[in-house]
């Protein structure tokens, strides 16, 4: 699952190999696909996200972003915002689904928060 982007990009790596699974393809990120990626976010659909956000240029989706990285925070599901954080998330998938271990990678089976939501919902 990913942006129209992302996905086109991906199926050029992979292709028809027959061991990748593709998710949903969303909208372009300017023409709502982040928001898109929120909403499966948000409802317990996406476990985590590799979502690669150029830093030297501008985004006139930028609130999009903000939306998405934020509610990623919110829902306590991984996030990597850089290719170092989403290699060190990948090793450690490929080593929890080949042990077994869920506990690894809690947001991929269980819809999670941060502790900061409990606050929030007091108030």
């Amino acid at each position: 699952t990913g942006t129209n982007t992302t996905m086109s990009m991906l199926r050029e790596v992979f292709g028809d190999d027959p061991s990748v699974v593709y998710g949903p393809s969303c909208k372009s990120g300017p023409l709502g696909g982040d928001a898109q990626l929120v909403a499966l976010a948000v409802t317990g659909q996406v476990g985590g996200c590799i979502f690669f956000i150029d830093p030297m240029d501008a985004h006139p989706h930028s609130a999009d972003i903000e939306c998405l990285v934020r509610q990623g925070n919110v829902h306590n599901i991984l996030m990597a915002n850089n290719p170092c954080t989403a290699h060190i998330i990948m090793n450690t998938f490929r080593v929890a689904l080949k042990m077994g271990r869920m506990e690894m990678i809690p947001s991929f089976f269980f819809d999670l928060e941060s502790p900061s939501v409990d606050a929030y919902k007091k108030r």
